[in-house]
């Protein structure tokens, strides 16, 4: 009984609406103040985005021993990183040093120069 007259409301909205004719002439320059108020409104949900990642930020780190567990994994990540990267620079340097030495030391295993 309900979807029947739903069905009715409906058609009668739908013919409603194909009837309406908007009399009312635009004003100048509209077309502009749109795309300007959708600019606006990027910008919006831009700074919205924002402020909802800071305020996330701040909720999740007011506790002090979250705060200081995270710094102390970030500070732990960092150090192996840099010693890892810094182990593997010091294995290159060393390994020019030892070539340059024996290079200098037998002339035999200086490099040729082959046309």
């Amino acid at each position: 009984m309900k979807t029947i007259q739903a069905n009715e409301d409906e058609e009668r909205l739908s013919r409603l609406l194909h009837e309406w004719k908007v009399e009312v002439a635009l004003s100048p320059r509209f077309q502009e103040g749109v795309w300007r108020r959708l600019d606006r409104a990027e910008t919006n949900t831009q700074a919205i985005l924002w402020r909802t990642f800071a305020h996330w930020m701040e909720s999740t780190f007011n506790r002090p021993a979250l705060a200081g567990s995270y710094l102390a994994v970030l500070l732990l990540v960092g150090l192996t990183t840099g010693y890892l990267q810094a182990h593997a620079k010091s294995e290159q340097a060393e390994a020019r040093w030892r070539t340059a030495y024996v290079q200098s030391v037998d002339p035999y295993q200086v490099p040729r120069n082959r046309p």
